[in-house]
Formats: structure tokens, sequence, C-alpha cells
């Protein structure tokens, strides 16, 4: 952690050498009362994980953080933030990568430079009825220093960055974006993820709960879902799945 972060409130930090999860780590602070804005940050991860109970490999020198939010918004909307932080998390490396290094979002969690993983983000929370939840936790984690085998880094890409360096800039987009959704909607949030969609427009498959799917990625609808078109031109619309190019 050799460089410390310099956060605005309400963004406030919780730096951590070692944790199991930092969204484990940061649903506790939530649960307790911690409010919107708190970030949790660690060197290492001893149990990080991604979606569908995935594992995530936790290198020193990448970054692992997970930012408290509590949004006052139907619950049918929290699968948003992922899309949210996504655009976010471009937002901020499109500053720092060169450009052409290609910086694309796969649906709903991943963030791609060069065709490959660098990025993904996990988000958690509580239902408490169907209107509103109590809290979010938006994981995210970014390879800075180090890949797994077929994935990417920053340092791939010729950037020298420091965990800390992109937990700065990524903690405050995702704030600012998240104020913005709140008070107008996903449109924008939406328009900005089209524009670095992976494999839009072309063939890829969709392993979903019950079958898997293989089609042309045609759009998102409003809110968020992926609209998948197959051989028969029958649209699917998808609301949660891995997706395969």
């Amino acid at each position: 952690m050799a460089y410390a972060p310099k956060l605005a409130p309400p963004l406030s930090l919780v730096a951590l050498r070692t944790v199991g999860s930092t969204n484990d780590h940061a649903r506790n602070l939530a649960r307790n009362g911690h409010p919107a804005g708190v970030v949790v940050w660690a060197h290492e991860q001893t149990a990080g994980r991604g979606r569908q109970g995935n594992g995530w490999v936790s290198n020193a020198g990448n970054l692992f953080m997970t930012i408290i939010l509590r949004p006052q918004v139907n619950a049918a909307q929290i699968g948003q933030l992922s899309l949210l932080a996504g655009v976010a998390l471009a937002n901020v490396l499109a500053d720092i990568v060169p450009p052409e290094h290609d910086i694309r979002l796969k649906w709903p969690n991943d963030l791609f430079i060069g065709g490959k993983k660098a990025a993904g983000i996990l988000v958690e929370t509580e239902s408490q009825g169907a209107l509103q939840v109590p809290w979010v936790v938006v994981g995210i984690g970014v390879n800075i220093k180090h890949a797994p085998e077929n994935a990417a880094s920053l340092a791939d890409a010729g950037v020298e960055a420091e965990a800390g360096q992109v937990l700065e800039g990524l903690a405050a987009e995702i704030m600012k974006l998240a104020a913005a959704w709140e008070k107008d909607g996903f449109a924008a949030i939406r328009a900005a993820w089209l524009k670095r969609a992976y494999k839009l427009g072309e063939t890829i498959t969709a392993r979903l709960p019950r079958e898997t799917l293989t089609g042309i990625f045609e759009d998102l609808d409003a809110t968020g879902a992926l609209l998948l078109a197959d051989a028969a031109g029958k649209r699917h619309v998808i609301n949660t799945g891995e997706v395969f190019a």
C-alpha cells in the first residue's frame, strides 16, 4: 500500500493488510450502520470471490476494494450497479491506459483490456422487501501488477500504477455516477456502457440457470438486461447469467 489514497467526504477509507474478502468486511460494516462512501481496501485477500461463488485470484499489488452504498432506489434496480461500476472503472482507466489497448465492458460485471479480462465487479445486498434495500456493497478487483493466465493487467498495457491511485479515482467516480443515477435514472449509464460493450452486435453464448442460449447480442434494455436474438429470430431478455464469446 505504497500510495495512500486521498478521499474527500463523504468517502472514507478502511485500509487492511489482509482480509478474507473486502465484500464480507464491508457487509459487516454496512449491517452495523456504516454510511455510504466507506471504502474497504485490502493489500491481500485470502478468500476473494467473484459472481456465483467463483474464486478471485488475489495477488498482492492488485486492487481489492469494496464501497458501501445506500441508494434510495427500487430493489429491482440494484443490478444496474454492476454496469454503473463498470462505467466508472472504464472512465478512470481510460485516463491512464494507452488508447491502443481497447477497454471494453462485458455484461454484466467484467472489464476487458485488449480482449482479456482485467477486472471484475461483485454487487451484494440484503433485501428488506421488494421496494428498497438498506445497503449495497460494490466489490471491485482490478489486475494492476499481475494477472492470471489468459487475463490482462494494467502492467501488460504498459501502465505503471499503484492500487491506491486507481482506488482514489474510482471511489470518487462511483459516488458521482451513483448520485446521478439516483437522481436521473439509468439512461445515461446505459448509453455510456453500450459505447464500450464487449461483443455488441456479435454472436455470444449466455449460460443461464436452466438453459444455454446462443445468438446475437443486440442491446441492453432500459433496465440493464441483455437482449439476445437467437437463430430463429426470437429475442430473449436475460437478467442474470454468464456470457461467453
